[in-house]
């Protein structure tokens, strides 16, 4: 599954599952760009992929602003010479805790809104043209199980609902300039921004995972970047509006 040759943009790129995509997608050859607000971290993890023989370079970008996701493209198209493949990963997680809807801030909702359905459009906006160029590309949003109703965080919720939605759309609007446009939706996955979530009983997600998934083994970021590595690839030139669930069997939705 070669990707060489190939220039990928990766949000929320910094740690957890967006780490593990960059990483992939460096792994089977494309040049990566990794998108983060935490400068070291994604510093760093651009330093990695470089350390094994990989190309990426990072920058910090805020996704829901205009301006700054427009810039991002133009330094992927500058430094890699394109862009063939745009990640929208990163999203308003780690910091949310679960609280009754009543309970929820507008200030809260707006931000949830801002990042994680704002945010992929502008970046999708941002990259088409360079796209465009290229003959064509592919696009995958991070959703999650959580769009098919989680209580507790609706914000967050809605928002992953709203990703699903947008993915169907992109597909049928951009198939004519040859960009797929598909979504991952992973199970509860052990990232830092889990534990962040689950507090104290983050360590109790391995006993969860035995007793809610046919296949009763926790989700980490790792389980999730053949799935990824495939949607963008050739392989799946004929996959677009598609939204691809990766959860242990938890709910049976695909």
């Amino acid at each position: 599954m070669s990707l060489a040759g190939k220039v990928a943009i990766v949000t929320g790129g910094a740690r957890g599952i967006g780490r593990a995509y960059a990483t992939a997608l460096a792994g089977a050859g494309a040049a990566v760009l990794v998108v983060d607000m935490l400068e070291a971290e994604g510093q760093a993890t651009a330093e990695a992929i470089a350390a094994a023989g990989g190309r990426a370079a990072f920058r910090k970008v805020d996704v829901s602003s205009q301006p700054e996701t427009e810039a991002m493209a133009r330094a992927a198209s500058e430094l890699f010479g394109g862009i063939d493949i745009l990640v929208n990963n990163a999203a308003m997680f780690g910091g949310l805790k679960p609280a009754p809807l009543t309970d929820l801030t507008v200030d809260r909702w707006d931000l949830t809104m801002a990042v994680n359905v704002r945010g992929p459009w502008l970046c999708t906006r941002a990259v088409v043209p360079f796209m465009r160029q290229r003959g064509g590309g592919a696009i995958v949003n991070q959703s999650s199980i959580s769009a098919f109703g989680m209580a507790g965080m609706l914000d967050y919720t809605a928002s992953k609902a709203a990703v699903i939605g947008m993915t169907k759309a992109c597909a049928s609007e951009l198939g004519r300039d040859n960009i797929r446009v598909n979504a991952i939706a992973p199970g509860g996955t052990v990232t830092e921004g889990y534990a962040e979530v689950m507090g104290e009983y983050a360590h109790l997600a391995a006993e969860r995972a035995k007793g809610t998934q046919a296949i009763g083994r926790q989700l980490g970021p790792e389980d999730l970047t053949a799935t990824l590595l495939h949607l963008v690839s050739d392989g799946a030139s004929l996959i677009t509006g598609q939204t691809i669930v990766v959860d242990g069997g938890k709910y049976f939705l695909g």
